[in-house]
């Protein structure tokens, strides 16, 4: 090796010992970062003339595990919907509370069954009409209340749809930027390891909305699409639409979610709220919440509640008719016992006026409705308080069970109602706990692999310590070879 070679190695070998203790060293100072990725300097051997003439300096480059990051984002989804889900139902739950709260509609039905065996010992008393007249009170009450409770998380699930959609959109424009900024540094030969850092950052937060597919273009860039493979981002960004609902009632019906198609006019974003309820991620919870959980409370409470006034409105007696009519709508009707009437009805339940007004028809029936035929024998006959009270201990044939047992009792229909949800809410509660440490799971395992390992880099400080003193040593003896050159010379 000639002097001037020698020369070469060892400046060229200076400069990647130090370049890759800059290296070493960034990484030390991000140990404890959890989005940082251990980083290599890489080397590449110079050749001059076909022969190795030191060294030069390649890029900087990430140390990832892509198919654990496709792993993780695709738990993250799941954790993100489950969460979700969970939160919401619990809040269901401490509004429904549990078969045998105090507070719970079955409770209070429970109440009314009880005020009507006492109105059938005595049913002269106006103590016990008042009683039973507060109960069915507490019982419409309740009904209302509860509708009020799902239309107000709806509404508020609705809220953090248009949210996160913002969310989504602003991820997808950070993601598009930095992938300009990448490919442009990767066409002029410059390093992009720490922009690729910054641009997983938002690829796992958009994972934590919705479910992706991410796939890594030649050129460095990432092109996105959904969980049914429809397009987010590639070299044109397609964002999510979204418009709020103002008011929910127990009827409403929320917007779809759609996505932009980049075709003009409105009608030409295609819906995808079935494409992404039906996978992971916030949005998916946020959907399933709004239009099929919650949904599926209020027709169950609708179902109920319609079946309370059906079963209370008129009793066959010795041939004869008595209308009651406890429990009526808003305009002092009861609905048509058939499938459909039910909806809404809990929300516009009531004691019929004319009850409140007149208690004893609890014994006489509605003398004024003309539909009444039924003669009372007196303000202790029991006959109309034990057919009341006889529609709580036989079955009945529900419209519909919505999830629940259509065939069953008022009070085991109640019952079953608000067991259904806390059920529901320990079932998600429990999928969340598995799929939570299934995700940690996995991230701890990424960090181990393409994290920093603290022990491991400073082991290759002292490495290069010494290949940078063993390049200072060469290129002293250089210096020392040329000084006694000259002085040959002179």
């Amino acid at each position: 090796m000639s002097i001037n070679s020698a020369l070469i190695a060892a400046t060229s070998g200076l400069s990647a010992a130090q370049a890759r203790i800059d290296v070493v060293s960034q990484n030390v100072a991000n140990a404890a970062n959890p989005t940082y990725t251990r980083k290599s300097q890489e080397l590449q051997t110079r050749i001059i003339g076909g022969q190795a003439q030191g060294v030069d300096l390649g890029v900087v480059v990430r140390t990832v595990n892509e198919g654990l990051q496709k792993d993780i984002r695709s738990q993250t989804a799941t954790v993100s919907e489950l969460t979700v889900l969970d939160t919401y139902l619990e809040r269901m739950v401490e509004s429904f509370g549990r078969p045998g709260d105090d507070d719970s509609i079955s409770s209070k039905i429970t109440d009314l069954k009880e005020k009507l065996q006492a109105l059938s010992i005595a049913p002269e008393l106006g103590a016990n009409q008042a009683e039973v007249l507060r109960a069915a009170e507490s019982v419409a009450a309740e009904f209302q209340e509860l509708t009020q409770v799902i239309s107000n998380l709806r509404k508020e699930a609705d809220r953090q749809i248009a949210d996160t959609v913002d969310l989504v959109n602003t991820a997808l424009t950070n993601i598009e930027t930095l992938n300009d900024t990448i490919a442009t540094r990767k066409t002029q030969g410059l390093t992009t390891a720490d922009l690729e850092d910054s641009r997983d950052q938002f690829v796992e937060e958009l994972s934590q909305y919705m479910n992706i597919n991410v796939i890594e273009r030649s050129n460095g860039e990432l092109t996105i699409l959904t969980g049914d493979s429809r397009l987010l981002l590639d070299d044109t960004k397609f964002p999510l639409t979204f418009v709020e609902t103002s008011l929910f009632t127990a009827t409403t019906a929320g917007q779809p979610l759609r996505i932009e198609d980049g075709l003009p006019g409105i009608a030409t974003n295609p819906d995808i709220s079935s494409e992404v309820s039906g996978k992971d991620g916030e949005l998916a919870g946020l959907l399933r919440v709004r239009d099929t959980l919650l949904v599926e409370a209020q027709d169950q409470l609708d179902t109920l509640a319609h079946e309370l006034a059906n079963d209370l409105d008129t009793f066959t007696i010795n041939g004869t008719t008595a209308v009651v009519n406890l429990f009526v709508d808003g305009g002092g009707a009861v609905p048509a016992d058939a499938l459909g009437n039910e909806q809404g009805f809990a929300e516009v339940i009531q004691v019929n006026a004319l009850v409140t007004a007149t208690p004893s028809i609890l014994v006489t029936g509605d003398t004024g409705n003309g539909a009444n035929t039924y003669v009372a024998i007196g303000s202790g006959d029991h006959r109309v308080a034990n057919a009341m009270l006889d529609v709580f201990q036989n079955t009945q044939t529900f419209v519909d069970g919505f999830g629940l047992t259509a065939d069953n009792s008022i009070e085991g229909f109640a019952a079953e109602l608000v067991g259904f949800q806390a059920n529901q809410h320990a079932t998600f509660e429990s999928q969340l706990t598995f799929e939570t440490n299934y995700r940690d799971t996995l991230i701890q395992t990424y960090r181990d692999e393409s994290g920093v390992n603290t022990d491991e880099e400073l082991a290759k400080l002292i490495e290069l310590e010494a290949a940078f003193a063993a390049s200072a040593r060469v290129l002293q003896t250089v210096q020392q070879s040329l000084d006694e050159l000259v002085n040959i010379i002179r």
